[in-house]
């Protein structure tokens, strides 16, 4: 078996590739699925963001889509 910088290249490449295919898998399903429902912790946030836009509108808190 290789040593050193090459087996670690050969990693790094495999690595590198299950990263891609394990992205092209979730985004599989989520064409298939949908997205998943959102929970209860998910409108609690939504809330919290909404009053600190309000509470501090001068420092830009964004609220993101």
């Amino acid at each position: 078996m290789a040593t050193g910088s090459l087996a670690r290249l050969f990693w790094c490449v495999v690595d590198v590739v299950d990263y891609w295919l394990t992205q092209a898998q979730l985004n599989l399903a989520d064409a298939v699925c949908g997205p998943k429902p959102e929970t209860a912790a998910d409108e609690v946030r939504e809330t919290d963001r909404e009053r600190l836009q309000k509470a501090f509108p001068e420092i830009g808190i964004a609220i993101r889509d």
